[in-house]
C-alpha cells in the first residue's frame, strides 16, 4: 500500500469513528505574546476533530498520518459536522432562531452516549445563549454550570450568561436569590455570573468586592470579565473624560470570542452617556465581528437602528438595515423575532 492510501485509510477510520470533518476557524498569532490577540490572519481548518479542551485541539486532517494539534485557546470559530442527527437538528433549529425548541429538544439530544465531548459543550452553548435570548436568564445559568464544573475553551465560555446590556433592570426576586447562591459557589465563573446579577439591588456592595476580587483570578478571561462588568460603578461623565480609552484597551486585549459582550455593554454605557454615534459604533462591531452570537448580535443590529432614528438620520438606519438584512420598518428586536437578522 502506498503512502496516499494509507494516509486516506487513516482519515477514513477517523471519519467512521469519530463522525463527519468540521470546519474550524483559527486565528494565526501575532509576532510576540503581545500581539497575541491582535492576529494577522484567520486561518480556515477542515478535519475531523478528536478532542477540544482549554489548551489544545486535536485534529485529523484529509491526507494525514496522524492527528495534529493546535492551540485551544486560539479556535474563534467552529462549523460543526455532527456525529448525532439529533444533534444536527438542534444546531439547525438555534441556526433559525427557534429557541424554544433548541431548550426543549437539545435536553434529550444531551441525553444520548457516545457522543463527542466537544460537541456536548457545544450544544451547550447553544442552549444558554437560546434561553438567554429568550430572557430565561436563572434558565440559561443552570445550563451554563455543565460548563463551569468542567474547564472549557474559552470560545465556549464566552457564552456565560453574564448580563451585557440593560439586563439588570429586569432582574426578579427570584433570579436574586439564585444569583446569591451562585456567588457563594466554589466554582469562580459561577461566583462571577452571580456577583454580576447582584450589581444592580440591594446586594450591589457584596457584588462589587465579589468582582474586584475576581478582577485578579488566575484564569485571565475570568478576571477580564470582572473587569468588565465593575465598568458599571463609573458615572456617565466619567465615560469619555476618563474611562473610554482605558475600556476599550481591555475589551480589545480580550481573546476575540470574548469581546462581544464587552462591547455590548461598552455600548450600553455609551448610550447612557449621551453618546449615541460611538454607541452605535459599538453595536455594528457586534453584528459584524460576531455574527454566530445570535442573539446578541439581532440586539446590536436593532438597537443601532433605533439610535440611528433618535438621531433623525434616517438613512443611517436604512443602511444598518440593509446592511444586516433587517426589515425596513424594524427599530427595536425583541426575544422571540427569530427571523430579523441572518447570518451573513
Amino acid at each position: 500500500m502506498d503512502v496516499w492510501s494509507q494516509e486516506t485509510e487513516y482519515y477514513l477510520q477517523a471519519l467512521e469513528r469519530l463522525g463527519p470533518a468540521s470546519k474550524l476557524v483559527w486565528s494565526e498569532p501575532g509576532d510576540n505574546s503581545l500581539d497575541r490577540w491582535r492576529s494577522r490572519s484567520m486561518i480556515d481548518i477542515q478535519g475531523v476533530v478528536v478532542s477540544w479542551d482549554v489548551d489544545k485541539l486535536v485534529l485529523i486532517k484529509s491526507g494525514s498520518k496522524g492527528p495534529t494539534n493546535f492551540p485551544g485557546d486560539l479556535v474563534v470559530g467552529i462549523e460543526p459536522s455532527w456525529k448525532s442527527e439529533p444533534y444536527a437538528q438542534v444546531h439547525q433549529l438555534f441556526a433559525e432562531r427557534k429557541f424554544r425548541e433548541v431548550l426543549q429538544k437539545g435536553q434529550s439530544a444531551l441525553g444520548l452516549s457516545e457522543i463527542p465531548k466537544w460537541q456536548q459543550r457545544l450544544l451547550v452553548c447553544q442552549m444558554v445563549d437560546s434561553a438567554v435570548a429568550l430572557q430565561q436568564f436563572s434558565v440559561a445559568a443552570r445550563v451554563f454550570k455543565v460548563l463551569a464544573e468542567d474547564p472549557s475553551p474559552e470560545l465556549l465560555m464566552s457564552r456565560i450568561p453574564l448580563p451585557w446590556s440593560d439586563e439588570l433592570n429586569r432582574v426578579t426576586p427570584g433570579l436574586t436569590k439564585e444569583a446569591l447562591e451562585w456567588m457563594s459557589s466554589q466554582t469562580p465563573s459561577m461566583r462571577l455570573l452571580g456577583a454580576s446579577w447582584l450589581l444592580g439591588g440591594q446586594h450591589r456592595l457584596d457584588a462589587i468586592e465579589a468582582l474586584k476580587a475576581l478582577a485578579s483570578n488566575d484564569t485571565p478571561w475570568i478576571a477580564g470579565y470582572s473587569k468588565v462588568q465593575l465598568w458599571r460603578l463609573s458615572l456617565p461623565e466619567e465615560i469619555l473624560s476618563e474611562r473610554f480609552g482605558p475600556w476599550t484597551a481591555q475589551r480589545d486585549d480580550l481573546p476575540v470570542p470574548l469581546q462581544a459582550g464587552p462591547t455590548m455593554l461598552l455600548a450600553h454605557r455609551l448610550e447612557q452617556a449621551n453618546q449615541p454615534k460611538l454607541a452605535i459604533a459599538e453595536w455594528l462591531r457586534v453584528a459584524s465581528m460576531h455574527p454566530d452570537r445570535y442573539h446578541l448580535a439581532e440586539q446590536a443590529v436593532g438597537k443601532g437602528i433605533e439610535a440611528a432614528r433618535k438621531l433623525g438620520d434616517e438613512q443611517l438606519a436604512r443602511t444598518i438595515a440593509a446592511r444586516f438584512s433587517v426589515a425596513p420598518e424594524s427599530s427595536k428586536t425583541k426575544p422571540n423575532e427569530n427571523e430579523a437578522i441572518r447570518r451573513r
